[in-house]
C-alpha cells in the first residue's frame, strides 16, 4: 500500500499504532496480523525499528519492508491471509490442505490447522504426504486416519509415483502392518522393488542386488517371504540377488517344515509339534489381516456373536442344507458371522432334520493370505427359567482362506429343538438365540 508523501497519512499510522509490511503476497496489516500469530509478530520485530524509537521516520520508511515467506507455499500463505482477514476457507482443498496445515502450524493458527484436517482422506493429493505431516506435528487421529486409508487402498496406491518418492521408514512402517490390502505378499514385494529402484535412480546409483538391498534396509525384512508362493519366489526373488543364500535357504526349509512355525495347522498331540527348529528365519510368516476397518471394527479380541432365527418351525420345513447368517461381527479385526444350517444325521435312515451352528470367518474371497486362530463356544440361549444354555467350547480352531468355516455338525435335533419343555425354543415368538463367543489368540 502507497501511503503517498503527505504528513498527515503518516501521522495516522503513527496514531493507529499501525505499521504496513510488504509480502510476496501482497501488503497486509501489521497489527491485524499479529493479533492473530505471535510468530508473525516476532517475523516483523526482525523487520522493523523497535516500537519505542524516538520519531516517526525511524519507526516508518516511506518505502514499507518487505517480509519475505520462503519456507511456506505462497498458495498456501495467501490462504492463511484470507482466513486472518475475512475468515475465508472456501480455498482450502485437497491440493493444498496439507500446505495449509503446515503453515497454519508454523505460525500457530490452530483454527486453521483444523479446518485442513477437515478435509477428506481421499481428496487429498498425497495421502503419503499427508501421514508424514501428520506423524511431524504429532496428530494420531488423523495419522491412523492416513494409515488406515493407504493400507485399504494398497493395490492402487502402491503403484503410484507418490509411494515412490515416501522414506525409508514409512516404508518400514507399511510393509510391517498387518492390514496392508494386497492381493498377495508377492505384490508387496514387486511394489518394495519399484522403491528401491527409484531410489537407486534419484541417487545415481546401479540398479543392482546389492544397492537395492541397502537402500530397503530393514524394510526387507517386514516382507512376508513365506507367504509368497514357491513358483513365484524361485523364479523371481531368487534371481533378483536381494537376498542372501541364508535367507533363500532359511524360507526354502520353512516351506519344507510348516509344522515347525505353524504348529496349529496340526494336531496338538503329534510328535512332530515338540521337534526343535531346524533353521533360523529371518523374515516374518504371520498373514495380513484383511477388510480392515476401525470404524466398525471390534479391535478387542473377545466378543460375543448372536443370532435370533425368527419362523423357526418356518425355517424348520425347509430342505436340507439350507441355512441362515447373521449380521457381521467384527472381533479382532477379523469379520464373523453364525451360519445355522439344516442337516441330515449321518448314517440316518429317516428323514429327521438336524441344526448345524457354524462359525464364519466372513473374509474376502479374493484375499488369499490371512490366518487367525480362535477360540469359539457355541450355545442355545435358554428361554426358559431355571434352565441352563446348551452349550459346546473349549476348541481352538485355525481360520485361513481354505478353511472360513468351523462348526458343530448335527449339534440339535429340530425335534428337541422345537420342544418348549426343554426351554431353547420361544413358542409365542417362535424364535431360538444362538450366541458363539469368541476370543481371537
Amino acid at each position: 500500500m502507497n501511503y503517498g508523501p503527505a504528513p498527515d497519512a503518516l501521522q495516522y499510522v503513527e496514531l493507529m499504532g499501525l505499521v504496513e509490511c510488504l509480502f510476496n503476497t501482497g501488503a497486509k496489516h501489521r497489527q491485524l496480523l499479529t493479533y492473530f500469530s505471535a510468530v508473525l509478530d516476532r517475523k516483523f520485530d526482525q523487520v522493523f525499528p523497535p516500537r519505542d524509537a524516538p520519531n516517526l521516520h525511524q519507526r516508518t520508511r516511506r518505502i514499507a519492508p518487505i517480509v519475505t515467506v520462503i519456507d511456506v507455499e505462497a498458495a498456501a500463505f495467501k490462504v492463511l491471509l484470507s482466513f486472518i482477514y475475512i475468515n475465508d476457507l472456501s480455498e482450502v482443498n485437497g491440493d493444498n490442505a496439507m500446505a495449509v496445515l503446515y503453515a497454519a502450524k508454523k505460525y500457530n493458527i490452530p483454527d486453521l490447522a483444523e479446518a485442513s484436517l477437515q478435509i477428506p482422506i481421499s481428496k487429498l493429493r498425497n495421502v503419503f504426504f499427508a501421514y508424514a505431516q501428520a506423524r511431524l506435528f504429532d496428530l494420531e487421529d488423523f495419522a491412523n486416519k492416513c494409515l488406515r486409508y493407504i493400507c485399504q487402498n494398497a493395490a492402487q496406491l502402491f503403484r503410484s509415483d507418490e509411494f515412490l518418492q515416501i522414506d525409508q521408514k514409512m516404508l518400514c512402517v507399511l510393509l510391517d502392518n498387518d492390514r496392508l490390502l494386497l492381493s498377495n505378499e508377492f505384490e508387496i514385494w514387486k511394489a518394495a522393488l519399484r522403491w528401491a529402484d527409484e531410489k537407486c535412480r534419484q541417487s545415481g546409483s546401479k540398479k543392482s542386488s546389492e544397492n537395492r538391498r541397502l537402500l530397503l534396509g530393514p524394510a526387507l525384512f517386514k516382507i512376508r517371504f513365506p507367504n509368497i508362493k514357491e513358483e513365484d519366489f524361485s523364479e523371481f526373488v531368487v534371481p533378483s540377488g536381494v537376498l542372501t543364500e541364508k535367507e533363500v535357504i532359511g524360507v526354502y526349509q520353512f516351506n519344507s517344515h510348516p509344522y515347525l512355525y505353524r504348529p496349529y495347522l496340526y494336531h496338538p498331540y503329534r510328535r512332530l509339534y515338540r521337534m526343535p527348529k531346524l533353521f533360523s528365519l529371518q523374515f516374518p510368516s504371520h498373514g495380513r489381516i484383511s477388510d480392515w476397518n476401525k470404524a466398525k471394527c471390534n479391535i478387542n479380541r473377545r466378543g460375543t456373536l448372536s443370532f435370533e432365527i425368527e419362523n423357526l418351525s418356518k425355517f424348520a420345513q425347509e430342505s436340507i442344507e439350507s441355512e441362515r447368517k447373521s449380521e457381521t461381527v467384527h472381533i479382532g479385526g477379523f469379520p464373523w458371522k453364525i451360519k445355522a444350517k439344516i442337516e441330515k444325521k449321518n448314517g440316518s435312515i429317516d428323514n429327521e432334520k438336524w441344526l448345524g451352528i457354524y462359525l464364519l470367518c466372513d473374509a474376502p474371497k479374493e484375499d488369499k493370505n490371512w490366518n487367525c486362530k480362535c477360540s469359539p463356544t457355541f450355545r442355545i440361549i435358554s428361554q426358559k427359567s431355571g434352565v441352563m444354555d446348551y452349550h459346546i467350547g473349549d476348541f481352538i480352531i485355525t481360520f485361513n482362506s481354505e478353511a472360513r468355516n468351523w462348526g458343530r455338525f448335527n449339534l440339535i435335533s429340530f425335534a428337541e429343538l422345537l420342544n418348549p419343555s426343554k426351554g431353547f425354543y420361544n413358542k409365542s415368538e417362535d424364535k431360538v438365540t444362538l450366541a458363539i463367543d469368541v476370543i481371537v489368540k
